[in-house]
């Protein structure tokens, strides 16, 4: 179905239509979207945002989530955006878990140049390395190096030939991956992991701690992991041309796949997220791609890199709540492109 009008929400800085003119970075031109109680600053809704923001707080598969936030937006900023529930806003700055490794791949892809990567590289990229991690210690304390990180007080990571070619859903690729390229950086001050990564990616995300571990322990807000969103479908980085390449099953019972979260049916995993798919008459299609975060923070960018969307929540007490955000997602977004409410 057609969507015929770009969000009608009105921020403090001016309408909110195409343009980020005077508007300040591209994190905050949206950012007072969710403030807003739903209904009252929103114009007439197309067809595809009744039946999303029904499907929100009506389908089973969102209902049980909890508070959160949501948008879809495409290479010029948000569609629709709308908070469910209270507390949870654009702004809302949260622990995002795994969505931390897409950022991770993608700043460092930016730093070598997609041609310059080596095959070891790529290997620690797309989980098939044999690095695993023995901890899942998040290596929050303050003052902590990426090296440190990797060592036996925290992570331990360590090589496991038998696993060298296969793959294993793990932090520890990553972890040695930043020790030998940025080991000595720290959370926060001078020299931290933030510096690095928004240096490379063009964002504000804020520094933690725990960002220590670049497969896990980064912090953002929904508006800022747009910023990173928007950039890549607008082809700004060196990995936006290159979400397909050096994918490996990453589904149970898939050829060479030693250990994965995932539970939709075939997935592919390529340099830091996941590749989502669903058959067609028979035949496996792909549909986007995703870096859903253990707590619940889920990113998402369709085949065609012309779409983004970002559901975001944080629950740290659950169980495999990265695949509930990416269920409900995927009601929303089909409501929306269909505009039929989806149970």
């Amino acid at each position: 179905m057609k969507q015929h009008t770009r969000t009608a929400f009105i921020p403090a800085c001016g309408l909110l239509a195409l343009g980020l003119i005077g508007c300040g970075t591209e994190e905050d031109a949206f950012a007072s979207v969710a403030e807003a109680p739903p209904g009252t600053s929103q114009a007439a809704l197309t067809a595809g945002e009744q039946a999303a923001l029904t499907t929100a707080n009506t389908s089973a598969s969102c209902t049980p989530l909890g508070n959160f936030y949501w948008e879809i937006g495409d290479g010029a900023g948000p569609l629709y955006a709308i908070p469910r529930g209270s507390g949870v806003t654009a702004t809302t700055v949260m622990p995002i878990a795994s969505a931390s490794k897409w950022l991770y791949a993608g700043a460092y892809v930016q730093s070598r140049g997609y041609a310059n990567l080596t095959a070891d590289e790529k290997k620690r990229l797309n989980f098939t390395s044999g690095y695993i991690d023995e901890n899942t210690t998040l290596c929050g304390d303050a003052g902590t190096t990426v090296s440190e990180c990797y060592g036996s007080a925290y992570k331990n990571v360590t090589y496991r030939p038998l696993q060298n070619g296969r793959f294993f859903y793990n932090g520890g690729h990553m972890q040695k991956l930043a020790l030998d390229d940025i080991g000595a950086r720290r959370g926060t001050g001078l020299a931290s992991v933030m510096d690095w990564l928004n240096a490379q990616l063009g964002t504000t995300l804020p520094e933690s701690d725990s960002a220590v571990a670049p497969a896990g322990g980064f912090s953002s807000s929904a508006a800022q992991y747009r910023v990173f969103l928007m950039k890549l479908i607008n082809n700004q980085y060196a990995l936006s041309s290159q979400l397909t390449v050096d994918a490996v099953p990453a589904w149970p019972g898939g050829a060479n796949v030693s250990s994965t979260p995932w539970t939709g049916g075939e997935a592919y995993y390529g340099l830091g997220h996941w590749i989502e798919g669903e058959p067609v008459n028979g035949v496996w299609t792909l549909t986007g791609h995703s870096s859903a975060g253990a707590f619940g923070f889920y990113p998402w960018v369709n085949a065609a890199r012309n779409r983004y969307m970002v559901l975001a929540r944080s629950r740290q007490l659950g169980d495999e709540e990265g695949e509930k955000s990416r269920a409900c997602a995927q009601a929303i977004r089909k409501a929306y492109d269909l505009g039929v409410a989806q149970p």
